[in-house]
C-alpha cells in the first residue's frame, strides 16, 4: 500500500487510485497553499493524467462509504464531533534536545507540527524547525493507523535516522527527528484500543 496525501490534506492509496477520491467525488476546491500558487483552484479546472490500471473513484464514493463533509476518510472531525471534545490518540515526547522531557499531544486527525503558535505541535526555540508545516502526523481513525507526512518547507524531517519524503507508517518506539530534536513516538490508540470501541478484551482460554 502506498499512501500519498493531496493538496486538502487527504490520505489515500495510489495503489487503489490515481487521484484524490475524496476531492474528486466530493467536487472540492483544492488550496495548495501560499507557499506555492497562493491560490486556491477548482478540482474541474485542471486534469491529473490517470496511472495505466488505475481505479477512479465514482461520484457516489463518499455516499456509499457513508462519509460527511465534515469527516472525509474518517481521518478530521470524527471523534470529536462524536465525542464533543478532541481526544487524544498519542503523543510525541522529547527524548533528546532542548525540549528533553516535554511530551506534545497528537489527536485524531492531521497534526501540523512547527515554530508556530498556529502548529497543533509547536516547538519553540529551535529555528532548524520550520515555522510552518515542518511535519505533519496524521492519525487515521477508520484504519487505526498514524503516518508521518513530511513539510512543505525546505527542512527534513527524519523517522529513526531516514529522512522522509512521502508518508510514512508510524509504529510504537519509532524516533522522531524534528530540528535539533528527538521524539519517541508513543500511541494510544493501537489493536487494543479505540475511541470507537474501547478497549479489545483479551481472549481467554
Amino acid at each position: 500500500m502506498a499512501i500519498q496525501e493531496c493538496g486538502n490534506g487527504h490520505l489515500y492509496d495510489t495503489d487503489q487510485y490515481a487521484s484524490c477520491p475524496y476531492c474528486m467525488s466530493a467536487g472540492n476546491r483544492i488550496d495548495f497553499g501560499a507557499s506555492t500558487v497562493g491560490k486556491t483552484v477548482a478540482s474541474s479546472s485542471f486534469s491529473q493524467p490517470a496511472a495505466v490500471g488505475a481505479t477512479v473513484a465514482p461520484a457516489n464514493y463518499r455516499k456509499e462509504q457513508g462519509a460527511g463533509a465534515d469527516d472525509i476518510g474518517k481521518t478530521v472531525g470524527v471523534l470529536n464531533k462524536k465525542m464533543k471534545i478532541e481526544p487524544v490518540v498519542g503523543w510525541i515526547i522529547c527524548i533528546e534536545g532542548s525540549e528533553k522531557g516535554k511530551d506534545h499531544k497528537i489527536y485524531g486527525r492531521v497534526n501540523s507540527i512547527g515554530r508556530s503558535d498556529k502548529m497543533d505541535i509547536c516547538i519553540k526555540g529551535d529555528d532548524t524547525v520550520s515555522r510552518e508545516n515542518h511535519a505533519r502526523i496524521a492519525y487515521d481513525a477508520k484504519h487505526n493507523t498514524f503516518h508521518l507526512v513530511p513539510g512543505e518547507g525546505a527542512n527534513t524531517v527524519y523517522l529513526n535516522d531516514d529522512p522522509v519524503y512521502v508518508p510514512t507508517s508510524l509504529k510504537a518506539d519509532d524516533v522522531i527527528e524534528i530540528g535539533s530534536n528527538k521524539y519517541a513516538f508513543i500511541p494510544f490508540c493501537s489493536d487494543k484500543f479505540t475511541w470507537e470501541n474501547g478497549y479489545k478484551q483479551a481472549e481467554t482460554t
